[in-house]
Formats: C-alpha cells, structure tokens, sequence
C-alpha cells in the first residue's frame, strides 16, 4: 500500500511540476497551470502524508504544504472533524483568483472531482461550490469507487 500512495503522488507531480523532462510529454490542453490539493482517504496513514508533502518540496510543487491535508500536528484533521470541504474550497478560490485568475463569483468555470456526492469531502464540496459560486460553476465529471459520470455540458 505505502508504495502505491508514493507512486500515486509522484504521477500527480509528474503532471503539475513543470520539468524539462515532463513538459515535453505533457499534452496541455488548458494552457494555464493547474493546481491540485489532495484530501487523505481510507489507508492514507500519517506517515505518508508527510512523505508526500515532503516530496512535493523536492519535486519543485511551488506550494508543498498545500498539496496535502491533514498533516500530522498542523491544521484540523478532516477524518475526525469533517471540515476538510470547507479548506479544499479556500485553497481553490485563492488557485482560481491567483493561480489561474479566474474570479469564480463573476466567471464560469469547470470542476472535474474525485470523490462521490455521497463522501465526507466530496459530497460537501458540491454543496459548497453551489453556495459560493451558484451558477458558475460547472461541474463535469465526477468519479469515485463506484462509478463515474462526465458531461461536458455539466452533470
């Protein structure tokens, strides 16, 4: 298990930390940076949250220790307090706003999610973005364990 999460993370850098090396493999359809945040899930134990926060550094992610939550002895842990929707959502307006500039409360834009509508974070999260962006949001694919489901359209 340890050596999935570890090959998971690196192949999540591989496609966000721009190297000589991947950005010549990299199709880029958006033309802008993306930016990812990750939520522990099942099995996901401290020691590898720390390891993929550490290895983000290493591998050039321009913010590490948002790459992660729920690290060991920093932020509140989203498995006992359930509040993981609330920083998920945080961290994308300010990518959105900075990163990407996009302003979500006046523009449209498109989310893709991990995670079902049923889920501790996932299914917070649609709630959330309907609250602080209503109608300019778009969500257009959705996938966790036990299906998914994509519309360019919106779901």
């Amino acid at each position: 298990m340890r050596k999935s999460v570890k090959a998971f993370a690196d192949t999540l850098l591989d496609l966000v930390v721009d190297t000589e090396e991947t950005s010549n493999r990299i199709v880029d359809y958006l033309g802008k940076k993306e930016v990812l945040y990750l939520g522990p899930d099942e099995q996901v134990i401290p020691d590898d949250i720390n390891w993929i926060v550490q290895r983000a550094a290493k591998r050039g992610y321009e913010t590490p220790n948002a790459f992660m939550s729920s690290k060991p002895r920093a932020g509140i842990n989203h498995k006992e307090y359930g509040v993981t929707s609330e920083g998920v959502n945080v961290y994308l307006d300010v990518a959105l706003r900075h990163v990407l500039g996009i302003d979500p409360t006046n523009e449209s834009f498109t989310i893709k999610m991990t995670g079902g509508p049923d889920g501790d974070v996932a299914g917070n999260e649609l709630k959330i973005l309907m609250r602080e962006y209503g109608e300019n949001v778009k969500i257009v694919g959705i996938a966790d364990h036990s299906g998914c489901a994509e519309d360019p359209s919106g779901l």
